[in-house]
């Protein structure tokens, strides 16, 4: 039988639940259960026979799985330390930790951030909030992130990338790029400057970035802030002093580095300079500069598989074009040839439409009834030398009785088809072999893709930038690598086990990972609980250890 029991314990009555059953003719005690106190039955009593309780669900999968990693990195410990602020308030590792975290997340204003913190899981990873979290703290916090602060900040990043997580340096892909902005810039700022937008927005103020990342993960490692109006090739030159700096900073051996960059950047002075590092490189190099390698065919090349199974055709000369010791790959891609095979035969015929269409109303009324009118008139619509010889043109005719013809000169078209299909690199790494060269080199989309990453409004969301001086750009700029290192981190650690999920997948279902926190009124108790999850968020929550974070 199941009874209430009484129990007075100095003067207090405390209640119990148990039950009793004959045991050998005797009454004995199966169990008993402590309900607390007497006096706040009547409370408990309430909540149990006219529950009443809230809900609140908090986003808890991706935000957790993140602070995981700044724990890891110990970045707000790093941050604080090269930091100079009086202890008030929260620290600026705080500030910018959840600033990253909420641009991996959900990118939104500062003005916005503390209601998006008050929505996740992370109140038990900040100290008591006693500050407003509005877009003038953000904006305060920025003065403590000079260029030299940011560069201790992520020299200590790397140390920890190579103790901690074990990362591989070896090989780094380089390239800059520019965002188009709508500032307005103030009067002594550096960074916003009209330049050649990589986006064509050519109207608007640009701010530029550099990074280097690693073949191992895609990590940005390094990074740069630059006026929008400097030229790629006079920039690198400068990375690449950074570049030293920083490698002897870590303790690593520019020797034992393989850089990867794009043509964009090629210079004499770059490659004084890499050379006298003893840098291994890999570089493609502009065609036109390689004309004498036009009549190589097709047939000059035996074909070799990729690792992604594609075939490419390689040619290896010895040459010295920017110093000592180069070795030039010619590459035959068939998939490549084809498609500007394709691409030249549209432009071509597209021109000879145009020019049909031009003169379908006009001929020989006018202005066109003069036949040098005519032909300057095709000479301007065809414009390219290479398209003026891939096409065959008459006029003839006198005044007011022009005629013309045109078509694709076939014979021509045909020659060309030989020059198609390749392209050229350049290296001095001494023993790699050619194909496995041409395969690094394809990796240069890990650095292009981190740029679409940062520009990507469904991911870190760069812009738009709701900033005006130098100092806050650069800040805004340093929060998205930031971003850019916790999401690399993360997506390197899951494929780790789980090599088909990408960085989109992974993002989905930790997001779809939320908590249900309960609360009951008249009591200051909750239950919290993860909610039904799919298979694979299921998966990742366990393979990530979240639920220890309930």
């Amino acid at each position: 039988m199941v009874h209430l029991v009484k129990k007075v314990i100095k003067g207090n009555t405390y209640l119990y639940l148990e039950e009793t059953a004959w045991l050998n003719g005797k009454s004995k005690r199966v169990w008993q259960k402590y309900l607390g106190p007497e006096s706040k039955m009547k409370e408990q009593a309430d909540i149990q026979i006219k529950p009443e309780f809230t809900i609140a669900t908090l986003d808890f999968g991706l935000p957790i799985a993140l602070m995981q990693l700044v724990k890891k990195l110990g970045l707000i410990e790093i941050i604080n330390d090269c930091t100079s602020k009086r202890e008030q308030g929260l620290s600026v590792g705080h500030y910018i930790a959840l600033a990253v975290i909420n641009r991996c997340v959900k990118p939104t204003s500062k003005a916005k951030i503390q209601r998006w913190f008050e929505h996740t899981a992370l109140f038990k990873e900040f100290p008591s909030i006693e500050t407003y979290l509005d877009s003038m703290a953000y904006t305060n916090h920025f003065k403590y992130l000079p260029p030299e602060v940011i560069e201790t900040v992520e020299t200590r990043i790397n140390i920890k990338l190579l103790k901690e997580f074990n990362v591989s340096i070896n090989t780094l892909f380089y390239d800059p790029t520019n965002f188009f902005t709508y500032i307005n810039p103030k009067e002594g700022s550096e960074l916003p400057k009209h330049g050649h937008s990589k986006e064509g927005r050519f109207t608007l103020n640009l701010v530029g970035l550099t990074l280097f990342c690693t073949k191992d993960g895609g990590l940005p490692i390094m990074h740069e802030v630059y006026p929008g109006n400097v030229q790629d090739a006079n920039l690198f030159r400068k990375e690449i002093s950074r570049i030293k700096e920083r490698l002897k900073r870590i303790g690593i051996d520019p020797g034992d580095i393989c850089l990867v960059f794009d043509k964009g950047n090629l210079s004499q002075e770059s490659f004084e300079q890499i050379n006298a590092l003893g840098i291994h490189f890999i570089c493609s190099i502009r065609p036109s500069t390689q004309k004498e390698f036009n009549d190589l065919s097709p047939s000059n090349f035996s074909l070799q598989e990729l690792p992604n199974g594609k075939k490419i055709g390689v040619l290896e000369f010895a040459r010295n074009i920017y110093g000592p010791n180069e070795r030039l790959l010619v590459v035959y891609n068939p998939r490549l040839k084809a498609w500007q095979e394709e691409n030249l035969k549209s432009k071509l015929e597209k021109k000879v439409d145009a020019i049909h269409e031009w003169f379908k109303d006009r001929l020989n009324i006018k202005k066109w009834r003069d036949p040098d009118a005519v032909e300057k008139k095709i000479r301007s619509i065809l414009k390219s030398k290479k398209h003026l010889a891939l096409v065959k043109y008459s006029v003839s005719g006198t005044f007011g009785k022009v005629k013309y013809s045109i078509e694709i000169n076939e014979q021509e078209f045909n020659a060309q088809l030989d020059t198609l299909g390749k392209s050229f690199f350049l290296s001095n790494h001494p023993d790699m072999a050619p194909l496995d060269i041409v395969w690094l080199y394809r990796q240069q989309f890990t650095v292009e893709r981190a740029f679409k990453y940062i520009k990507s409004p469904h991911l870190l969301s760069v812009r738009p930038m709701y900033h005006w001086t130098d100092e806050s750009i650069r800040g805004h700029l340093f929060i998205c690598v930031l971003g850019l290192l916790l999401l690399t981190l993360l997506t390197r650690k899951v494929q780790q086990k789980f090599k088909q999920m990408s960085i989109w997948n992974i993002i989905e279902f930790l997001s779809e990972i939320e908590l249900a926190v309960i609360k009951y009124k008249g009591t200051k108790k909750s239950i919290k609980k993860i909610v039904d999850l799919s298979k694979e968020a299921a998966i990742l929550s366990k393979f990530l250890k979240l639920e220890a974070h309930v």
